[in-house]
This record gives C-alpha cells, sequence and structure tokens, in this order.
C-alpha cells in the first residue's frame, strides 16, 4: 500500500514533510493528497480528527498527524538525511530545530491573525510574533555556519529553510534578511536543492 499525504501548498509544515520526502527519496512511495482543512472532508476527519496538515496515512493504514510525528516515521523508511549526532551536539542541534521551528509557529499565528476580519486582528499580538520571530532569526544567523550546505542535510537544516521560505512568502515585509548576511547566504544555497524547488507554493497562494 502506497503512503498518503494529506497536505496543502501552502503550508509550511506540510512542505516541511514534502521536502523531507524527497530528501529520503520516498517520492514514489508517498502519494500527496491535497486537501481543504477548513472544509474538514469526512474522509479527512478520519484520517486527523483535528482537521489540521499534514497528516500521513501509512503502509499499513495508521493515522499520524504533526508535521515532526511523520517526519520521525518518514526516517525510518528512507535513506537520504544525515543523522542526528550524539552527546553535546545533538543538543545544540535539537535547540536550532527548536528555533526553527518556532519561526514556523510564529509565523503561521500572523497569518492565522491577519485572517480575521480587520477590525479583530491585534496589532499587539502580530507584533510579539514579530519580535519572537526576529530574535530567533538572529539566533539562526549567528549559528548558520553550522548549518549544512551540500549533500545530506539534517531535519534542522530542513526545517530551517522551509521557515525562512515561509518569511518570504507571507511576512516579505519582514524584510528578514537585512542584517543577517550569513543565514542569508545559507539559504540562498539552501533553497536551489530540488526538493526545495519542487515544493514551493503557488504565487497565488
Amino acid at each position: 500500500m502506497r503512503m498518503k499525504l494529506y497536505m496543502t501548498h501552502t503550508s509550511p509544515f506540510a512542505r516541511k514533510v514534502r521536502v523531507v520526502v524527497q530528501e529520503l527519496g520516498l517520492s514514489d512511495s508517498v502519494g500527496e493528497v491535497p486537501v481543504d482543512p477548513y472544509a474538514a472532508p469526512a474522509d479527512f476527519l478520519v484520517v486527523n480528527p483535528l482537521s489540521k496538515v499534514p497528516a500521513l496515512v501509512t503502509e499499513k493504514g495508521e493515522h499520524l498527524f504533526d508535521s515532526s510525528l511523520i517526519v520521525e516515521y518518514l526516517q525510518t523508511r528512507g535513506r537520504g538525511l544525515a543523522a542526528m549526532p550524539r552527546g553535546a551536539q545533538r543538543w545544540t542541534l535539537l535547540r536550532r530545530l527548536q528555533l526553527a521551528e518556532g519561526i514556523l509557529t510564529a509565523a503561521v499565528a500572523c497569518r492565522m491573525e491577519q485572517r480575521r476580519p480587520p477590525e479583530f486582528v491585534y496589532q499587539g499580538w502580530l507584533d510579539r510574533q514579530a519580535s519572537a520571530i526576529n530574535r530567533a532569526l538572529d539566533a539562526l544567523d549567528a549559528e548558520a555556519a553550522e548549518l549544512l550546505h551540500d549533500g545530506a542535510v539534517r531535519t534542522v537544516e530542513v526545517s530551517a529553510g522551509v521557515a525562512l521560505a515561509y518569511l518570504d512568502y507571507r511576512m516579505p515585509a519582514l524584510q528578514w534578511r537585512n542584517g543577517r548576511e550569513r543565514l542569508a547566504s545559507w539559504y540562498f544555497t539552501f533553497a536551489q536543492r530540488p526538493s526545495m524547488l519542487s515544493t514551493q507554493p503557488p504565487a497565488d497562494g
């Protein structure tokens, strides 16, 4: 049975999984199923009662949701991502991964707030998320030299790359590259990976 990945083309969390699928060489084993989680179709709710993407149906018919859980599962099914090291370096990388994930979470929170009617948008909330994003970006920029460029990358690079791409897509006014030349240089190279190029969101999304 081929795996099914319920996704949208605009979700950065779904994109993270889609990039991982390609980096692991699992494209032939995973079929993408575009879905509108806001419409909450019945077949999708069976897979994920939370009505969020991404969600994965495994070869055995198991239902997995949350991008981090799906990525962890996919790493048992394919090869291509570099393994996380053991020891002290592992905690450094996991902290860096959480910075990238935090940027994604804050950026999506901003997007959801901006979908509300203008009179209900809370600018203080948007400002708080933007400040958190900028602090996390500064931290990543300080460690950009430790991010991998070529060959097998790790989940931390995938999450960081997808997060930066989402800022370009949904928060261009943030101008995240300003003053962060090291991170911008790393992203310029990472964004050329085939897995990133083939999962770009639609311009009119």
